[in-house]
This record gives C-alpha cells, structure tokens and sequence, in this order.
C-alpha cells in the first residue's frame, strides 16, 4: 500500500473520545500530501455527533453513524469499506473489536490489498500488583517491546488469570493473524495533557485523583502509592499513530511490526502513584483549598468509596492505582517517534488539571 495506488480509505473508532478526537485532529492537520487529500471517516453514536464534526471539518471528515458498540452488523460493514482502522473506544469490548477485524478481511479479500487494524490498549495489561502481590516475581520488571516477547508474557498472565482489556488485545492479534489482517497494538501508560478533540478533553486517572483529593480534602493514595507507572503526553500519543499511518500509506507499512511482535509502547516518562497525589495536593494547596496535608493512605473500599467507583472491581482499582508497570518504547522511537513533552509539562500536568476539576465543580 504506497502513494502511487488509490488512496487508502481510512476509518477512525472513539473520534468523540479524548485519544481519538486527538488523533483525529492530527490526521487532518498533517502536512503529509497522502493525508491531505484523504477522508477520515468516523464511526460514532448519534446524529448531533456526527453534525458536530461535518460542521467543524467538512468534507474532510465522512461521519458514519450506528447504534452503539454492540451494532455488531454495522461495524462490520463499515470496516469493509476501508484498508486502514484506528480503534480508540473500549478496549474491554470484544465484539466490536472482532467485528471490525472481520470486516477488513472482506475488504482484502474484495481489493486483494493490505488492510490495517491498529488497536489502543493499555499498559495495565502488563501490571503486577504492588499491594496484593500476587505475582511477587513478576514485580517491577522493566519491558522493552524491542528486546521482550510482550505478547508471550501477556499470553502468560492471561493463562494465570483472565482480564479483559488484555484478553481482547491478544483475540485481536489472534484474529488477524487468522484472516490475513495486519495488526498494530499500541499500548500506552498514564495518558496526560488537554485533548484537541470536539469532545472529551481531560484524560482519567489524574483528574480522578484530583477529585478524590478535592472531596476529602486531604492527600490520599491507595496502599503506599510505591507503584511505579509510565506517562505519556496525549498529543505525543497522536504523533505516534500519526507516524503510523503515515509509515502505512506512503511506505507500505516498512519497519512497522505486526501480529505477534506487533504489541508496542508509548512511555516517555515515569512516575510513581505518590507522585500523582502529592503534586495533585501541592496544586490545591497552592490555592488553599486543603483542610490537612497529612497524607492517608485508603484501602481498596476506601477508595472506591471516595471516588464514587463502588460499582468498578477490587482488581480493576488496584491495578488502576497500585501496580507497577514499567515499559520502554524501543520500537516507536526505532520508527522515528520523538516526543518532546517531558518533565515541564508533566509538572504543569497538576495544575492544570486541578482548574479543570475546580471548574466543573464551580
């Protein structure tokens, strides 16, 4: 797949979202001659959606409209108009991630071209535990998608124990490899920064640390707050898939690896999860909005209590809030990623995310 065929057909999931309005915006802002003359179409919920984004982007932009994400016949025929997919919605959903794979392999097989599915997922698939150490000799162990068989290991504690965000990524490898479909997984770390979306612009674990302080008007931190994790910034994120894509239409895909050796990283930046709390309370402090520094530290119910999460499992809060997962980006830099937001704007990261919380309680 290369400049000179017909320009590839690209179809974008979870554009409403704050990964993929980012993305979004970044594919049509690309100075690439390919991208430029390219139509991202988008599946998405509701008629209002899908008027939003034709009355900001116009033509560029080619809404398709389903029910939602269990639309299983729709997502399929959408996939088979297309060559490339970029899957930014639930990565816990299963049924539409095997839907859109099937509906690219009758695209390949009606074009006998290549087909893409990239697929977002999340380094929690690759956590141990930091408080119930359930796997003490898994503990912070650094992978390097380079040097490590990442989806061996994932296979591995996926046959220990079932979870699943990393049960669908590894199904969409599989189907892939079976259909004929070249897959891409890309599996970020704490995700931080203002989205450029229409949409959702405030990423999720920090804001919900942000809040919890803010209500309990102290510091607090699941368990000992050691749990060590990678950052990345959104729109670093974005020129990441970016280069992807662009690696796919004008380079065929050269050097972008797929199926089983095509799970890759995205950190660029480490931070422990008393980090978070403390640079969270230091910006509210700031404003002389907490009662007691002292910082507690909560159970499990505790925490779920504080922010509101009763009804989200034991295991999904503590892999969220107190695990390590440490992981080195080798193969996106090996393809020319250069993130440029460090230490700066992650320090700026809490300040700015305490306005934004302080604003929606307003």
């Amino acid at each position: 797949m290369t400049s000179t065929t017909t320009t590839p057909k690209i179809l974008l999931t979870g554009a409403t979202g704050y990964i993929g309005g980012t993305i979004l915006s970044y594919l049509l802002d690309s100075s690439s001659p390919t991208l430029s003359t390219a139509t991202i179409s988008c599946l998405l919920r509701g008629p209002d959606r899908a008027a939003k984004l034709t009355a900001t982007y116009g033509s560029r932009v080619n809404p398709i409209v389903y029910k939602d994400l269990d639309d299983i016949e729709a997502t399929v025929a959408a996939a088979a108009e297309h060559d490339i997919i970029i899957s930014t919605t639930h990565g816990w959903h299963g049924g539409s991630s095997q839907a859109l794979i099937r509906g690219l392999a009758q695209r390949k097989a009606a074009t006998g071209r290549d087909v893409w599915f990239v697929q977002t997922s999340g380094t929690s698939n690759v956590a141990s535990k930091a408080m119930t150490k359930s796997d003490v000799e898994k503990e912070h162990r650094e992978l390097d998608d380079l040097k490590d068989d990442i989806y061996a290991f994932e296979k591995e504690r996926e046959n220990e124990a079932a979870y699943a965000q990393r049960t669908v990524e590894l199904a969409v490898v599989d189907t892939g490899l079976e259909l004929g479909v070249k897959t891409l997984v890309i599996m970020s770390p704490t995700i931080y920064g203002f989205g450029k979306g229409l949409w959702n612009k405030l990423s999720i674990q920090i804001p919900m640390i942000a809040s919890a302080v803010l209500k309990n008007k102290r510091p607090v931190v699941l368990g000992d707050g050691r749990g060590v994790w990678d950052h990345v910034h959104v729109e670093d994120l974005a020129e990441l898939y970016l280069l992807v894509v662009r690696r796919i239409l004008e380079k065929g895909g050269e050097g972008v690896p797929t199926g089983k050796k095509g799970i890759i990283f995205s950190g660029n930046g480490r931070h422990s999860s008393l980090d978070v709390t403390l640079g969270v309370a230091d910006a509210f402090q700031a404003k002389g909005l907490l009662d007691d520094q002292e910082l507690q530290s909560l159970t499990v119910s505790d925490v779920k209590k504080v922010m509101g999460a009763e009804m989200v499992s034991d295991d999904i809060v503590e892999l969220s809030l107190a695990s390590d997962s440490r992981t080195v980006s080798s193969v996106a830099r090996g393809l020319g990623w250069n993130p440029t937001r460090g230490e700066e704007a992650w320090k700026r990261e809490f300040k700015d995310v305490v306005e934004a919380v302080l604003a929606k309680a307003a």
